[in-house]
């Protein structure tokens, strides 16, 4: 098994907040989902969205694959992710959070190559963001045994795997703003969309 090599886009949740379906969202013509999709797959051979409506991406090339025990939130998403994974380490990230960092996914690559660790998380003030990050297939038993005892937050897990935890400021030496972590929750963000994109072809 390759070390390296998928990466998941989590399409779960309700929109409810954004008020339509977010993976409906569109950029530069194309499906966010989609973009945020091709810039993966610079860095990754496989990239699977993981959603409980196949349906709505049948018109995409990627694999989609429904979560094996629905509606648990992050924990069972992770969980289905590192299952369906091809690879031994996987990128999780979701599919509105359309900042693609290249530099910094190498970067984390890069510590799991040095360490001897089983994910890699990043600090974000004083709270840990579970995505945009790293988990191992080695956490899956973890996870099951969380779920079995019906306990499902993923701190715990996290807290109890061998994690390299990257801290805020070294986050800022790849995104100053930490713009790697911005979510479209509401309407008012999708404003955020022409900002990024117009900054990244500035960099392009």
């Amino acid at each position: 098994m390759k070390k390296f090599g998928t990466a998941v886009i989590l399409c779960g949740g309700k929109s409810s907040r954004m008020g339509f379906d977010k993976c409906k969202l569109k950029i530069k013509g194309k499906f966010l989902i989609e973009v945020i999709g091709e810039k993966l797959e610079e860095v990754f051979d496989e990239v699977i969205l993981l959603s409980n409506d196949d349906d709505k991406f049948k018109h995409m090339k990627y694999k989609v694959f429904k979560d094996i025990i629905p509606n648990l939130g992050p924990i069972g998403a992770i969980y289905s992710a590192l299952k369906y994974a091809s690879s031994e380490y996987v990128f999780i990230t979701a599919c509105d959070m359309p900042v693609v960092n290249i530099n910094f996914i190498n970067y984390m690559e890069d510590i799991i190559q040095i360490e001897d660790v089983e994910g890699v998380v990043s600090y974000k003030s004083d709270y840990i963001e579970p995505l945009y990050a790293f988990y191992s297939k080695s956490m899956i038993e973890r996870i099951e045994k969380q779920i079995n005892i019906q306990n499902y937050k993923l701190l715990p897990v996290i807290k109890s795997s061998k994690v390299h935890y990257i801290d805020e400021s070294e986050v800022r030496k790849f995104s100053s703003n930490l713009e790697i972590f911005t979510n479209l929750n509401y309407k008012e963000d999708l404003s955020l969309l022409s900002e990024i994109f117009l900054e990244d072809r500035k960099k392009s």
